[in-house]
């Protein structure tokens, strides 16, 4: 049984929702496991992660303009389908690097890094996501997704 989805906006607002559900389980989680090393963690590896982390957080942010590709000339003309398909799958990108800052800070608090550093990441990565917007969908006249 084929369903056909209406929207894409409505796709991709589940995603985000479902994205913003799972950071707050990895903090959830975070909270129920104690975070000590046997072994202190090395400062440079700390502040290597964090800045890692931070660098997911910018390119989330931008991952449309870096991953776009050149405008075609207008004869030329991308189908909407593949602008649509492209659209979904940075917004997808991005919101699988803000993940990756919320995944980067449990990482450092199994590692036992200080706790600031660990909340700033959760703290970081749960607001740009509820912060960032997919924008404008190519087809916003259309109503329809196309099936592939």
């Amino acid at each position: 049984m084929e369903s056909q989805v209406k929207s894409p906006a409505l796709v991709m607002r589940v995603v985000r929702i479902a994205f913003i559900v799972s950071g707050f389980l990895y903090f959830y989680v975070a909270l129920k496991l104690t975070g000590q090393a046997q072994q202190p963690v090395a400062s440079s590896l700390q502040w290597a992660l964090t800045i890692v982390a931070f660098a997911c957080l910018i390119f989330g942010f931008n991952a449309r303009r870096f991953l776009a590709q050149p405008a075609a000339s207008p004869a030329e003309k991308t189908p909407t389908s593949e602008q649509l398909k492209r659209w979904m799958t940075t917004s997808v990108i991005s919101l699988a690097l803000f993940e990756a800052c919320i995944l980067f800070g449990f990482a450092l608090h199994v590692m036992g890094a200080p706790l600031w550093r660990v909340a700033l990441l959760f703290s970081a990565g749960i607001a740009s996501m509820l912060l960032w917007s997919p924008g404008e969908r190519p087809d916003a006249g259309s109503g329809e997704f196309p099936q592939s």
